[in-house]
């Protein structure tokens, strides 16, 4: 398993990482401050999973979502974020987040949205 996190504030991509590793033993865990840099790792790779911010620099709310899913739609995108606008989340799910996890509750919530991201990118009508 691959996953890439995408998060300017390092602390949280090591929390993020640390979440992953203990959800899915001996994943793969690629980390970027932006969104051009996530776009440079995941064009190199097959990625199970991405967990983006959407406080990125140089990106505004969803924009980095959108641009994310654009380039690589087949790749389930779980946004964590200090955001907690219902209408925020809704956008997202619009633009086609498999979840949304408060930065509030990710210490708990991180590893359920993780595996139903996952899961939710292999069931027969999940994309699209």
């Amino acid at each position: 398993m691959e996953v890439l996190l995408v998060d300017d504030q390092p602390v949280n991509a090591q929390i993020y990482a640390a979440a992953v590793r203990r959800t899915f033993g001996g994943a793969r865990v690629h980390t970027a401050m932006d969104l051009s840099e996530a776009l440079q790792i995941a064009a190199g790779r097959k990625l199970d999973l991405t967990l983006l911010d959407l406080g990125l620099p140089a990106c505004t709310g969803i924009e980095a979502l959108e641009r994310f899913r654009g380039a690589f739609p087949e790749v389930p995108v779980l946004v964590v974020s200090a955001q907690e606008d219902p209408a925020q989340v809704q956008r997202c799910y619009d633009a086609g987040a498999a979840g949304y996890v408060s930065k509030a509750l990710a210490v708990v919530a991180l590893p359920e949205a993780m595996k139903a991201a996952v899961a939710s990118s292999s069931a027969p009508d999940a994309r699209r």
